[in-house]
């Protein structure tokens, strides 16, 4: 049975719907079930099943250049559109302005000779509002905060670069970038650059490492062709805390037979990352180790994506 939610404002007709759900599924009718929490989180409500009953959540919306969407699913997706500019860089601005503001000021520095657009998903509340008078430049603000992932694919889907390139808002730009990336990308073989690579011997263990060819492209600097999204689809919104994600994302994209390789002497510094103020240390450790078997559960046996490391 649909508990009563903590927060007012469920609709009477929403509620209805859940309990609809609730029959359908304790007699067993799943299709059913699932097309009625469909059509419950389009009307902008999730749902979340525990013993006791469902409860329901009101869905964050998101205001993307002035227009609301009810939730982050219905914000209109460009991926399908043609190549608009060279370059769709991603911020997602999940701990403070400051940070954030530094990173955005950075990339709009050095990509002043170069073809960009700039696509800020603002996922807290912060402090000072981003904003800018800059025709490149995008906000999406979220009334809640998104997991990571679904955070991270609400910027993918309005983006309308050739290539991709998401930066962790603790990282700032020195110089270009977006030349280096370019040549490496040009190499249809590659599918994923960055600045930094990382290697496992065990899908286990992942260990930052100094050769070309990676197996996972870290998640502070990480660009590839935005049609490769098409192949490998976005990231896994299971992932609402960013450990793993990185590393399940490198592993879907090595899956679909590209290569994933660092860019050197990118001109950036990766200034110390910022915590989450909302989380405890118990509470990272354990949305770390739930991510780590989830990536785990899903490429804990392809051992085929190992590089041979003989005679490293």
């Amino acid at each position: 049975m649909t508990i009563q939610p903590s927060r007012p404002g469920i609709p009477a007709d929403i509620l209805a719907l859940s309990h609809e759900r609730d029959e359908l599924r304790r007699k067993g009718k799943y299709d059913r079930a699932d097309a009625l929490k469909r059509q419950i989180e389009e009307a902008g409500y999730g749902i979340k099943d525990n013993p006791r009953g469902a409860h329901l959540i009101i869905l964050p919306s998101v205001e993307v250049d002035g227009i609301v969407y009810r939730t982050a699913r219905q914000v209109p997706s460009l991926l399908e559109e043609a190549d608009r500019c060279e370059f769709s860089v991603n911020i997602l601005a999940n701990t403070s302005s400051e940070e954030a503001n530094r990173c955005l000021e950075s990339v709009l520095r050095f990509g002043e000779s170069s073809d960009i657009e700039v696509i800020v998903v603002e996922n807290r509340s912060l402090d000072e509002e981003l904003q800018r008078k800059d025709p490149r430049l995008h906000v999406l603000r979220t009334s809640r905060p998104l997991g990571v992932a679904e955070a991270r694919n609400t910027g993918l889907r309005r983006s309308r670069g050739r290539y991709i390139l998401l930066l962790d808002s603790s990282v700032e730009l020195t110089g270009d970038v977006f030349t280096p990336l370019a040549q490496v990308l040009a190499n249809r073989s590659v599918g994923i650059t960055g600045v930094r690579g990382l290697l496992t011997e065990d899908l286990r263990h992942f260990d930052e490492c100094t050769t070309l060819e990676v197996e996972v492209v870290d998640g502070l600097c990480m660009a590839f062709r935005r049609g490769l999204l098409k192949k490998v689809g976005l990231f896994d919104e299971r992932y609402r805390f960013p450990s793993y994600m990185d590393i399940d994302f490198s592993f879907a994209v090595r899956d679909s037979g590209a290569q994933a390789v660092v860019t050197p002497n990118l001109p950036l510094i990766s200034h110390p990352l910022m915590q989450d103020a909302n989380l405890s240390d118990a509470e990272r450790t354990r949305l770390t180790k739930r991510n780590f078997y989830r990536f785990l559960g899903k490429w804990g046996h392809r051992d085929d994506l190992l590089l041979d490391k003989k005679g490293d």
